[in-house]
């Protein structure tokens, strides 16, 4: 069987993959990055569709824009990208109209006097107290309704809905309320979501480049068959050459695992999870009343023939049955669709397991959303379903699933393992951090003195009061 040796061998050449190869070859390291695709990228990246960049996974979306934990680490490494922040708050979709909201003052309008007085309360209590610590574990939707009267606010609760369901995949219910603080804090605190430019795949490209340009090899095809350890410590991994249908030992004592803890766990004893192994899983209930649950979703990519959005941002809907949200992409990039044409994307959390009953759900929703227009200009592109062991998904926005694994050597990055209060590409991002913090504590113990120095902290909470009257964005080039 043929051998090589590296330093580092990454298994997944998702975004967590490949922003850990990216920081190990400029710390000088040889590094490997397995991925069983023949591409790299992961749920963020795209594919050109009738001339549209179809995200596989991330609506293009990066959560805390040009100010947040991903655009740090790429100018830290020195990555070409330019970030588009959103102008706005958001807009949201509420009694059969779109109202724009240019920073928090102008929720206003959608709450009316009475639920934005109890709108205000709820952001003292979130911002200005602190959490009871037998407060944090329960479900938000709860700890809501013991502070207002949901029945009479329902624009404020379809609020909070739509938000969770846009940005973690979750409902109300499943997220805990130390969580939705955490990330709540995070978001003002950060600044407006941005679209990089060319979208998440020019990223996935650019990262794919700077990795070779330095000498790390990237296997696209491989199939990790096993990750080999002897007395607790990682010797290497076993894979499989699609291409030549042949075995491949990797030998390095380092593996950083960008597929989750299930299937990481599963290559320590020589198996593989499969999509109907976790989804049997799902269905068991995980205590005697709640299943449990994953995080889950649909997306539709739309092509418009007329604006439907008119601003950079986020549009929140409020009155839907499936929808929690939409983003035009082309008013951040217009080069994400045709020449003409805008790329619209909608995302909502699955709710049954009927999946042809979700998408009717949607097209209601849209045809709701835009009425004539939609019929009249627009067509769907492609409508996908995330679930189960792929794309790898977290158990629960929050469970903070630390990096270090109990194998000496072997470290977990990416989706499953990202930390509290950081969503989406912004906890892949951290998730990085924190396994770098981890692997310069074990290589030095002094640098045990000073502490989480890789770990980026939110900037000063003074820059929330910009959300007050204005999203604090902009576009920034790197």
């Amino acid at each position: 069987m043929r051998e090589q040796h590296y330093d580092v061998v990454i298994i997944g050449a998702g975004l967590g993959g490949l922003l850990s190869a990216a920081q190990l070859v400029q710390r000088g390291k040889r590094v490997a990055i397995v991925e069983r695709l023949p591409h790299s990228g992961g749920r963020f990246t795209a594919k050109t569709y009738q001339g549209a960049q179809i995200s596989t996974g991330a609506v293009h979306i990066v959560p805390f824009g040009s100010s947040g934990v991903l655009a740090r680490m790429l100018r830290r490494l020195h990555i070409p990208h330019r970030f588009f922040d959103a102008e706005v708050f958001g807009s949201f979709h509420v009694r059969g109209r779109q109202i724009r909201s240019r920073g928090l003052l102008g929720l206003y309008k959608v709450f009316g006097p009475r639920q934005f007085f109890w709108f205000t309360c709820i952001g003292y209590l979130i911002f200005l107290r602190r959490l009871p610590k037998e407060q944090r574990s329960i479900p938000f939707d709860q700890w809501l309704e013991h502070h207002i009267n949901v029945k009479r606010n329902p624009e404020l609760v379809a609020f909070f809905s739509s938000i969770s369901r846009f940005a973690l995949s979750l409902g109300l219910h499943q997220v805990s309320t130390e969580e939705v603080i955490k990330t709540t804090k995070n978001m003002l605190r950060f600044g407006a979501p941005a679209i990089v430019e060319g979208g998440c795949g020019a990223l996935t490209r650019e990262l794919e480049q700077y990795i070779l340009d330095r000498g790390g090899d990237l296997y696209l095809r491989f199939d990790v068959k096993q990750i080999l350890q002897e007395d607790n410590q990682v010797m290497g991994v076993r894979v499989l050459d699609k291409t030549k249908n042949e075995d491949v030992l990797f030998l390095t004592p380092l593996v950083v695992s960008d597929i989750g803890p299930r299937s990481t766990d599963a290559l320590l004893h020589n198996r593989k999870v499969t999509q109907t192994e976790v989804l049997k899983q799902l269905s068991i209930q995980s205590d005697d009343s709640e299943p449990a649950r994953e995080a889950i979703g649909l997306k539709v990519h739309v092509l418009s023939d007329v604006s439907l959005i008119p601003h950079k941002g986020i549009m929140y809907c409020l009155d839907t049955q499936r929808i929690a949200g939409i983003v035009q992409a082309t008013n951040f990039d217009p080069g994400l669709a045709p020449v003409g044409k805008h790329l619209l994307i909608s995302h909502q959390v699955i709710q049954c397991d009927d999946i042809e009953e979700e998408k009717r759900l949607a097209h209601a929703d849209l045809r709701l959303l835009f009425g004539e227009a939609f019929e009249q200009h627009c067509r769907i592109l492609i409508i996908s379903a995330y679930r189960g062991e792929w794309p790898v998904n977290r158990i629960a926005q929050g469970a903070d699933v630390s990096s270090r694994t109990s194998i000496e050597g072997l470290y977990l990055v990416g989706d499953a393992v990202k930390p509290s209060g950081y969503l989406m590409v912004e906890g892949v991002a951290q998730s990085v951090n924190h396994f770098l913090d981890m692997l310069d504590r074990t290589k030095n113990e002094e640098t045990r003195l000073i502490a989480q120095h890789n770990v980026i902290s939110p900037p000063s909470r003074l820059k929330a009061i910009r959300w007050l009257w204005e999203a604090p964005g902009n576009a920034r080039k790197t």
